[in-house]
This record gives structure tokens, sequence and C-alpha cells, in this order.
């Protein structure tokens, strides 16, 4: 077997965890959990959230707080509604 000395060695980097970062995800995991067993929220809201954090979706901090201040995250057509279009109704 032929040794190539332009072929460096791959270094292990430790990977180092940022803990606010994770106290924020578990923080958020555990609010959407809390809304996800509140059964005074709309069960559609309570779906889409809890699918929301078993794929780990992006929107889910936006979902939540949207949850959280009693907006609807779901338009009257039966929709998910887009994170901004609440804020963008407000501006027309």
């Amino acid at each position: 077997m032929a040794s190539h000395s332009s072929v460096r060695e791959h270094e292990e980097t430790p990977h180092t965890i940022n803990s606010t970062t994770s106290a924020i995800s578990e923080a958020l995991k555990r609010r959407a959990r809390s809304i996800i067993n509140d059964k005074s929220t709309d069960a559609t809201a309570r779906a889409v959230i809890h699918y929301s954090l078993e794929i780990n979706d992006p929107w889910l901090a936006d979902l939540v707080r949207r949850v959280d201040a009693g907006e609807s995250i779901i338009d009257d057509a039966g929709f998910l509604q887009r994170p901004d279009s609440n804020e963008e109704r407000l501006k027309h």
C-alpha cells in the first residue's frame, strides 16, 4: 500500500457545548411539552407543536411563542400560518 504524503491525518477536535444554547434548547423543549399536555390549548395547535418538537422544526420557538401569547398558529382555512403572517396582518 502506497503512502500519500499530501494526505493529512484527520485530527479529532473536541466538540464544546455552549451551556447557554443547551439550556435554551432544553427550556424550549420543556415549554413545548407543557403546551402539548395543556388540555386548554387548542388540540390542533398542540398537535402542530408536538410534531414540530418531534422533527426539530426550526419554527418551534416561534410556534411556542405564538401559542404562549394566545395567538393562533392555524388560519381560518385550517392551514399553519407562516411565522411572520401575524405581523404582516397587523401592518395592513
